[in-house]
């Protein structure tokens, strides 16, 4: 009777010690990059405004992501300007790259937080963070988290000419 609780004990250890060793191989994962490549204004009802933002997920693993959707925050020169969420399905290859949709919201109150005092500016700054939410399972985790950050010129934007930087 006593040989079966140190036999299970001693299996558990066994397990443990076998998915430690197999975490250990190869090449530590790196979480992967997030970065805003596009804003538009999708559409403006009453006291809210839809944004759709293209935000690139880029993989420095050998091994591809199966993403299952993001949620992010955006700020605008420090200061909130919109949150949403996407449930898109995305493959982002090893090594590669892919742009994933997400239809941001943002009140009348942050939008003009966010843009105030714009006019003496040639540059808007922006933030966004969140968390890539991760298919499968495994090994893996479930959800990453992401933070960048970086500026667009006012001009380039206003003429359509070029996404942030």
């Amino acid at each position: 009777m006593r040989m079966r609780p140190i036999g299970s004990a001693a299996a558990a250890m066994l397990v443990i010690v076998t998915l430690a060793g197999c975490a250990g191989i190869g090449k530590p994962f790196e979480t992967p990059r997030v970065s805003l490549s596009n804003i538009q204004v999708q559409e403006s009802k009453g006291l809210e405004t839809a944004f759709l933002v293209l935000l690139r997920v880029t993989n420095p693993n050998d091994g591809e992501l199966d993403i299952k959707g993001l949620d992010c925050d955006l700020e605008i020169n420090g200061k909130p300007f919109a949150y949403g969420i996407s449930n898109t399905q995305v493959t982002v290859p090893a090594f590669g790259s892919e742009t994933i949709p997400v239809t941001v919201y943002s009140s009348v109150i942050d939008i003009i937080k966010g843009l105030f005092g714009l006019q003496q500016r040639e540059d808007l700054s922006y933030r966004v963070k969140g968390k890539v939410r991760m298919a499968g399972g495994g090994l893996m985790p479930s959800t990453l988290p992401f933070d960048s950050q970086g500026t667009v010129s006012i001009k380039e934007l206003a003429s359509g000419r070029r996404g942030p930087s």
